[in-house]
């Protein structure tokens, strides 16, 4: 990871609550491409996408609790 932001690693933990970038992706339903430029911080991700990916994270962790 070349730039660690908070979208980046909300990006992160997303990716492993889905369990890989193709599950992320359609999750988000962006495009591989399209999210790996915002894992390795080379674009940011839309505050749409970001919010998403922080649905993501928070379900997982009400799911564990």
């Amino acid at each position: 990871m070349s730039s660690e932001t908070r979208q980046t690693l909300t990006l992160y933990r997303a990716l492993k609550s889905c369990g890989g970038e193709a599950e992320l992706a359609k999750a988000l339903d962006v495009s591989i491409e399209s999210l790996s430029r915002w894992l390795t911080g080379h674009e940011a991700p839309s505050v749409k996408v970001y919010m998403a990916a922080l649905s993501l994270v928070a379900a997982r962790r009400i799911k564990t609790r």
